[in-house]
């Protein structure tokens, strides 16, 4: 692993020796009718708006360190805006870069994020309302967080795990002919999944102090991808129904903040439920029964015992997939076809965007954050950027030193899917749309670990 950046934050001050403030805010983000969305593999333009997309920002202080989580109902972040967003932070609020912690929800729901590559071009990125809302967004960020640290209060916290393992569901499966089917979990000819859930539903409170203590805030964590709604109207999603079941629970001025796990790998299409099917009223469920599990869990939300925040990051550079020059020919050819109107399926298209992308880029290195932040010993949330298969998030959660280990995947920016090793040999629409080569996703269990493990000991 080639080190090129290492954050070594504020020397650590005592545990548990001050009084916690939290502030909460969250600033409209939703683009204006006729913005490209993401999620597609062709121009899927907005045309009205189900519910408000969002920019939710947590500020947590104790004993004069800060820290910032913030949550965008986005179907990714861009290292570009995150940059500039944390930049903005620093300077109207004082806290540093590496202290800003900047994830997307991944609705499908919202505005595509340019990249930079091809997908530009096959999204409508380029568009000029597209282009617009991405030069826009870091002014937002840097509002709600601003907005969250002017609204410091003393505060508790408090956090529990829940568990529920029947709403999400791996999407890679074998199927009777030995092979990797993507998206096959009902086809008869499927077998069984080819890799495990997370059933985690992890969920961090922030009340005031006092007899009566107000409702602060809420960071809520769950591994699937956010998917459910489709169609051509802005929504946040199942994320968007939880946070509206925490404000009935909790109060209407509850600023709900979710951040999606580990969940490349993990949809809601459940294989035994042919007639699931999709739109608001499943998100409203899903997002119900997530929710719920916290509720029926709430009597064991313990408090937490404070200290100063702590981050640490660490930013390193990954191996590219290796492509042969066969390949590229293939998929220039694949890709002057399908400029002229040729349709193919989603997994070879993804396959040539992808040895397209690497080959333009193949003397760049392919730079990743990975981000730890800390303010109790029983809980730490883990920044990866990218769509992480779950089973490398599970070696995090299970390796790591803390109680409660979050992880917010899509944050700080993303380099695509990022399978675990032995995915790569099974093939298939997340391994071929992989820009990180075999072994990447296990570079970052390591750095996420080791941070985790020296975060814990001030």
């Amino acid at each position: 692993m080639k080190k090129i950046m290492f954050f070594l934050l504020l020397s650590f001050p005592l545990a548990h020796a001050g009084e916690l403030k939290i502030g909460a805010a969250q600033v409209k983000i939703t683009p204006p009718v006729g913005t490209p969305l993401a999620g597609s593999y062709k121009v899927r333009v907005s045309n009205g708006v189900l519910d408000d997309l969002l920019a939710k920002a947590i500020v947590v202080e104790q004993d004069g360190a800060k820290a910032a989580l913030v949550g965008l109902d986005i179907v990714t972040t861009t290292r570009p805006a995150v940059t500039a967003a944390r930049k903005l932070i620093a300077e109207q609020t004082g806290i540093a870069p590496e202290r800003v912690m900047i994830s997307a929800t991944h609705t499908h729901s919202g505005p595509v994020q340019p990249r930079g590559n091809l997908m530009d071009e096959i999204t409508g990125a380029t568009r000029p309302l597209a282009q617009e809302f991405t030069a826009g967004l870091p002014e937002l960020i840097a509002r709600a967080v601003a907005e969250a640290n002017a609204k410091l209060v003393p505060a508790r916290a408090s956090a529990l795990m829940a568990r529920e393992g029947h709403t999400s569901f791996n999407r890679r499966y074998w199927m009777k002919d030995g092979t990797l089917g993507w998206m096959a979990g009902r086809s008869p000819n499927a077998v069984r999944p080819a890799g495990p859930i997370d059933p985690d539903v992890g969920a961090c409170f922030f009340a005031g102090t006092g007899d009566e203590p107000a409702p602060l805030a809420a960071y809520v964590n769950f591994a699937m991808h956010a998917t459910v709604v489709g169609g051509t109207k802005c929504s946040g999603d199942y994320p968007a129904a939880i946070a509206k079941r925490f404000a009935e629970f909790k109060g209407t001025n509850l600023v709900t903040l979710f951040a999606n796990g580990c969940c490349g790998n993990v949809n809601q299409i459940n294989p035994r439920w042919p007639a699931q099917g999709h739109g608001p009223q499943e998100a409203e469920r899903i997002g119900t029964v997530l929710a719920a599990a916290v509720f029926r869990d709430w009597p064991q939300l313990q408090p937490l015992h404070t200290f100063a925040p702590r981050a640490r990051a660490e930013t390193f550079t990954l191996p590219r997939r290796k492509i042969t020059d066969e390949e590229v020919t293939q998929a220039r050819q694949l890709y002057s076809q399908m400029e002229k109107g040729k349709k193919f399926a989603i997994p070879v298209l993804a396959n040539a965007v992808c040895v397209l992308e690497t080959q333009a880029n193949k003397d760049k290195p392919l730079e990743a954050e990975v981000q730890v932040i800390a303010f109790s010993d029983d809980l730490a949330i883990v920044s990866l950027p990218g769509e992480i298969f779950v089973e490398l998030g599970l070696a995090i959660k299970k390796a790591s030193p803390f109680k409660h280990t979050f992880i917010a995947e899509l944050a700080n920016g993303s380099i695509g899917y990022v399978p675990n090793k032995s995915a790569y040999a099974e093939g298939n629409y997340e391994v071929v749309s992989a820009r990180c080569a075999e072994g990447s996703g296990e570079m970052f269990v390591d750095a996420a670990v080791k941070l985790l493990k020296e975060i814990a000991k001030p």
